[in-house]
């Protein structure tokens, strides 16, 4: 469970060894990549309740104008600093458009054309930059818990005549972290939107640190070399309650199912290497909308420097994957010593994942305390609501791993 506490997907481990030795025929293949050291930040549309709460959950545009430069620049410098530590094996050619940075010509020796007309754009898309606050009040004192999500997508773009950008291939990082992680009362203080923006941005630069490596996505930068979308084309496009309970407790708005469509995203294209798309739910076009004249989703979004931006990518996969929570349900334990304060439950949580006709069904369980008399808490007790929201995570990160052929950890 710790592990699930600390991000969203288990990056799986292995040395490819590829882009290592180059013949010059295969040097001229390689991608140029041109960085801007922007940023992209989803603009959510609309003057509605829904589309002000969720402008609201955004971390990066919290802030001052040097609270927002600030926190961007962490997540730039983190990639900046992937991108240097991989350079000797960097699977492109990359440019930046930025004075006064050494990146300017990582891996020019590897290569000495670009591949067609127009280079492609190295675009970071911030999808979920979110801190969804849990308030326990303990004796009249309130305490307080942070989910704090980052769904960071590195997209790898083409620039359009119209100046849009579409989406050829990506890299999904999606992570959370609890703040605290402990249940201890006095670590449980409340933070402002300016601090939660600066923990996020911080997280975000660490977990970039971690797991961002160019080389384990070769699938990807085939997409990019061949300047045309693959035949194995993958994205979650809905994520659904049949289980009464789960609804009741996690469907009066579509904020889990958005986290827990993220977290299989991240994971399947870590634990595969193909090209997976951000993902849609049915019936939510908040993020993208239908262009049905070209066959695309697009979305609006702001940047750290050339203001806003339409995003492209193809309406059309080859494969699609439908998540679905099941069941869920709770049941009490029996324990050596009965207890009129407190006692243990049993808290399950059912998910099926479909993709190409295979459905997988997995469960994820966990044993909490419950209190049976409030008045006597001196301690944080978990509701269900975070309870089953948690299993819904955990869910999701073994649905990924069963799809992809690999072992679920129990």
């Amino acid at each position: 469970m710790r592990e699930l506490v600390c991000r969203f997907g288990s990056f799986f481990v292995g040395a490819l060894i590829v882009f290592g030795v180059f013949s010059v025929a295969e040097a001229k293949q390689l991608p140029e990549i041109v960085w801007s050291r922007d940023v992209y930040t989803i603009s959510i549309a609309g003057d509605d309740q829904t589309a002000q709460r969720r402008r609201g959950y955004q971390l990066l545009n919290t802030g001052t104008p040097e609270d927002q430069k600030r926190n961007r620049d962490k997540i730039a410098d983190a990639i900046a600093a992937k991108l240097k530590e991989q350079e000797a094996k960097l699977p492109f050619k990359l440019k930046t458009t930025f004075e006064g940075d050494n990146l300017a010509e990582l891996n020019a020796e590897l290569s000495d054309a670009t591949v067609g007309d127009v280079p492609i754009a190295l675009v970071p898309m911030v999808v979920i930059d979110y801190a969804i606050e849990q308030t326990y009040v303990i004796n009249g004192v309130p305490h307080y818990k942070y989910i704090i999500i980052s769904a960071l997508d590195i997209a790898f773009c083409s620039e359009d005549d119209d100046g849009a950008l579409t989406i050829l291939g990506n890299i999904p990082l999606h992570f959370y972290e609890i703040i605290p992680l402990s249940n201890s009362l006095n670590q449980m203080t409340q933070h402002d939107r300016t601090e939660l923006a600066n923990i996020y941005a911080n997280f975000t630069a660490d977990m970039i640190k971690k797991n961002l490596d160019f080389s384990k996505y070769k699938k990807v930068i085939k997409a990019l070399s061949d300047k045309q979308f693959l035949s194995d084309t993958y994205r979650v496009e809905n994520v659904s309650y049949t289980s009464d309970k789960a609804r009741g407790l996690l469907g009066t708005n579509r904020l889990m199912q958005r986290i827990a469509g993220n977290i299989f995203t991240s994971d399947f294209a870590a634990h595969t290497g193909n090209v997976v798309y951000p993902m849609l739910l049915e019936g939510d076009n908040s993020n993208w909308t239908v262009d049905a004249t070209h066959g695309f989703y697009v979305a609006k979004m702001n940047t750290s420097h050339s203001g806003e931006k339409t995003v492209r990518m193809p309406q059309n996969v080859d494969h699609k994957i439908y998540l679905n929570v099941s069941g869920a349900g709770s049941k009490e334990v029996e324990t050596e010593q009965v207890s009129n304060i407190n006692g243990f439950k049993v808290y399950r949580l059912w998910m099926e994942s479909t993709l190409d006709g295979k459905k997988i069904e997995i469960t994820n369980d966990i044993t909490e305390e419950y209190l049976k008399d409030t008045s006597s808490a001196n301690r944080i007790i978990k509701d269900e609501r975070e309870i089953f929201g948690g299993l819904m995570i955990g869910a999701a990160v073994k649905s990924a791993a069963a799809q992809a052929g690999k072992k679920v950890k129990s």
